[in-house]
This record gives C-alpha cells, structure tokens and sequence, in this order.
C-alpha cells in the first residue's frame, strides 16, 4: 500500500458517474477501497482493493488498483471540480502484443 499525506478523500464515500455506468465507492482510512458499479443496463459488480494514493494537492488526487480480474484502474480525482479522469487497462485477446486493451474515460464525481 502507498499512501502519502492524508486526505479529505479518504475515509469519505463518493459516486462516480460515468458515461455508461455508476460507481459507488468507498475510500477507507486504512487504504483500501470498497466499490459497487452498476452498468447501463442494471447489472452490478462489486469489490474491494488495495489503494495506491498519492494526494497532489488539497482537492486533487491520484488513485490506482488492480482488481483480481486483472482490470487496472488509474484516477485522478478532482474534488473541487467534481471530476474524474479514469485510465482503464484489461485483457482482450482481439489485441496485439499483451492481449491488453485501455481507454480513458471521464467522469463526474460527488461526495455521498
């Protein structure tokens, strides 16, 4: 775990909604995230991860995970503005090299 400073982030709740789906996350004191995502079309997944943070200013921060799936998340959250910019990586064997696809994704974000 790699947590630096501390931070109004963790051990608060937050929804993040993104273009095709809904997350309800929760950012523990102890570095471990709690998240419920619903899809567009209802269907949910849920976990629990190890948190690598790095708070970069007073309402910006920097979060990733890797979930058992093998589905990489990097964020850079932005409280004031109430944004996310995501970075998603994950298999896909239609693709060259790793068998890894990646995309970026925004977000709007809110405290719960």
């Amino acid at each position: 775990m790699s947590l630096l400073n501390t931070s109004s982030l963790l051990g608060r709740e937050a929804i993040i909604d993104f273009p095709d789906s809904q997350a309800v996350v929760h950012y523990s004191p102890q570095g471990v995230l709690f998240w419920k995502v619903t899809d567009c079309k209802g269907s949910t997944s849920e976990g629990r991860e190890r948190l690598s943070y790095l708070q970069l200013s007073d309402t910006l921060h920097f979060l990733n995970w890797i979930e058992k799936s093998g589905f990489t998340v990097s964020q850079v959250v932005d409280t004031a503005r109430g944004t996310v910019k995501a970075f998603w990586s994950y298999t896909d064997e239609n693709t060259n090299g790793a068998q890894r696809a990646s995309m970026f994704v925004d977000g709007q974000f809110r405290f719960r």
